[in-house]
């Protein structure tokens, strides 16, 4: 069974993957630089944010396979994947993007390349209410997963909380 979206909602979501290409390709190309000499410990943890970032996009984007689209509407072949790194973020490679682009930012600040992340952020967002809204329709399931895992940034320390319910002890 082909899934079709309304052609309005293709135009938008193409429109919006035009755009985030845009700001990508600015947040690399607007001249960069400090003017002071960056600490080492700074270039070290903006590499380290931009080599992480490139290998939550690559296991992001290998989780979904077939199903992988630039679009924030999902491919007629796309499965709703609830596993491996989407166990701790539903948007792993908009994750990705914002924390390589954070590292690009601090390894040549500028304010027209913070600026230019704050854009991203905006788009990546908008992004993510347009593709929910899809998932919601497509997969039943999407609305328990929604509740239990953040949308961008993963909650590390909830991971590692022991849950309520089982320091209460088995119920009888």
């Amino acid at each position: 069974m082909r899934r079709t979206h309304p052609r309005w909602r293709q135009a938008l979501a193409w429109s919006l993957v035009t755009v985030q290409g845009v700001l990508l390709a600015a947040l690399v190309l607007v001249p960069g630089g400090r003017g002071l000499t960056t600490p080492w410990w700074l270039v070290a943890g903006a590499t380290a944010m931009i080599v992480a970032a490139s290998f939550l996009a690559l296991a992001g984007a290998l989780r979904l396979g077939a199903g992988l689209t630039a679009s924030p509407l999902p491919s007629d072949v796309a499965r709703l994947r609830t596993g491996g790194v989407y166990a701790y973020v539903r948007h792993p490679i908009y994750t990705a993007l914002l924390l390589g682009g954070a590292g690009v930012v601090l390894l040549a600040a500028r304010p027209a390349r913070i600026w230019v992340w704050l854009a991203l952020l905006v788009l990546l967002w908008s992004k993510t209410l347009l593709e929910e809204r899809a998932l919601t329709v497509r997969f039943p399931d999407y609305a328990a997963y929604v509740a239990r895992t953040p949308r961008l940034v993963p909650d590390l320390l909830r991971r590692l909380r022991p849950n309520r319910a089982d320091l209460r002890g088995p119920r009888i």
